[in-house]
């Protein structure tokens, strides 16, 4: 296989990792809240 060094380029190391992790788990909560939201204010009417 063929390396384009793309994977060394775009995992993120140390406490990036983490960072990535607690965005993606922020992201997550905020998309279910949202979808909440909107299902409740579409329901009542």
């Amino acid at each position: 296989m063929i390396s384009f060094g793309q994977e060394a380029a775009f995992a993120p190391d140390g406490w990036y990792q983490a960072l990535s992790y607690a965005l993606i788990i922020v992201g997550w909560i905020l998309a279910t809240t949202v979808v909440t939201g909107v299902t409740r204010n579409v329901s009542r009417q």
